[in-house]
């Protein structure tokens, strides 16, 4: 089957109120059995928690809208077996409630919130069931934590194709949402990377899905949002990989002018060439007399191994990540100063990097709960339509900006997608 070649344009807009420097704590304290304690080194950088109880009355909306007023469920229910998830629909049903599906609470659109109601989180449904070397695939439950499972297969000299850039992301909730990563010009989706999945319905009934076997809820489960019933396990399509230990060079591009970079990325985009993982990023700050505007693409390629690389790469990201590790410990002023930092590092970006801080790249370095809260857009658009779109998006955002004062920066992140899943039409 043909795959359809798709852009991903990303637009993040920071309004002007300034959040208060808040202390944050560590997520996931610990990592996966038999991990070695160096690799566990994925923090991502929010002021707030994803597994507390206070957290089950937000969603991801509270970047853009920190005052926002919580909406906390009545009921929790915390499944660990398939079994337990069929017991819950069973007497959702019976009782003629609704089920919100939670698993971080990184969405928005009250997807996982239900004040007053019911909402069933994944949080113990985390247990990775098995690892087919022969097979190269993984077979993990919904609630699994993506960096966690890479982590442990890290272990074996292996990892999956695609993952999430945060630390919190779950196998489930990505498989939710469809899922995208700098290596996705190569490797699609982090859907075209699932052989299969086990779900149970609104009626309770437990079935079994793929390509093969009841491919119709194959696809309209996989990016439906958990509007179809609730995941249980799924099985993962695994690559041989070091991403802790293979350095890869930085081919990147700067430029100043929005046409310029339009012109490079599309070249990119189109013509990837030998480019492992990539992606772009054109930043237009709004200074008290002019426009800062710069962008940069990075294409990351296979180089000879080297101590001196390995070093260069160990220093720059060492810095980078001090600056991310800053992120929410210190004074307002102090933190959006770092910010601004950290930013001019993501255009700056080091030489060479190891996979694992490419696919983290930006999470470990901003922390999106400092300084202005974040607004963002993500439009999936054809190819052939990148340029136009991008043009016409940015413009409105940036004439928003212009007649409403309500914007400090407008930034557009980009990344190619190559989908078996998108090529469906769905």
């Amino acid at each position: 089957m043909r795959k359809s070649h798709v852009a991903l344009f990303g637009m993040l807009a920071a309004g002007v109120a300034m959040l208060p420097g808040l202390r944050k704590k560590s997520l996931h304290p610990g990592g996966p059995p038999a991990a070695r304690s160096w690799r566990m080194r994925i923090t991502s950088h929010e002021t707030f928690s994803h597994d507390s109880i206070d957290s089950l009355g937000y969603d991801w909306s509270r970047i853009a809208d920190p005052a926002m007023a919580p909406k906390f469920p009545l009921k929790v229910y915390l499944p660990q077996s398939t079994g337990d998830i069929v017991k819950i629909v069973q007497e959702a049903k019976t009782l003629g409630e609704k089920l919100a599906v939670r698993s971080k609470g990184h969405s928005s659109n009250d997807l996982v919130l239900t004040e007053g109601g019911s909402v069933v989180v994944t949080e113990k449904l985390n247990r990775i069931v098995a690892v087919d070397r022969e097979r190269m695939t993984a077979t993990v439950q919904s609630g699994a934590i993506s960096a966690e499972v890479d982590d442990y297969l890290a272990t074996m000299g292996l990892g999956l194709p695609i993952i999430g850039d945060h630390n919190h992301i779950t196998v489930g909730g990505f498989a939710s949402v469809g899922g995208i990563s700098p290596a996705s010009h190569r490797f699609g989706l982090f859907i075209d990377n699932i052989e299969s999945f086990e779900y149970v319905n609104w009626d309770g009934d437990v079935l079994n899905c793929s390509r093969t076997e009841n491919a119709a809820d194959f696809w309209r489960v996989l990016a439906g949002t958990g509007q179809h019933g609730i995941m249980s396990t799924l099985t993962l399509k695994l690559i041989e990989i070091d991403k802790y230990g293979t350095i890869l060079e930085n081919e990147q591009t700067r430029c100043t002018n929005v046409d310029d970079f339009v012109a490079v990325s599309s070249s990119y985009i189109n013509d990837p060439g030998d480019a492992l993982y990539e992606r772009g990023v054109w930043i237009d700050f709004q200074l008290p007399r002019r426009r800062l505007t710069v962008g940069q693409f990075s294409a990351y390629k296979a180089t000879p191994a080297s101590r001196l690389a390995t070093l260069r790469g160990r220093l720059a990201y060492g810095y980078l990540h001090r600056i991310g590790y800053l992120a929410g410990r210190l004074p307002p002023g102090l933190d959006r100063t770092v910010k601004y930092i950290g930013t001019a590092g993501v255009i700056f970006s080091p030489k060479y990097a190891t996979i694992k801080n490419i696919e983290f790249f930006t999470d470990k370095i901003l922390d999106s709960t400092v300084g202005d809260p974040t607004r963002m857009l993500i439009v999936l658009a054809p190819l052939g339509r990148y340029e136009e779109l991008f043009r016409e998006s940015f413009a409105l955002m940036v004439d928003y900006r212009e007649r409403t004062g309500c914007f400090t920066f407008v930034s557009v992140y980009v990344k190619s997608i190559n989908s078996e899943y998108l090529s469906q039409g769905t």
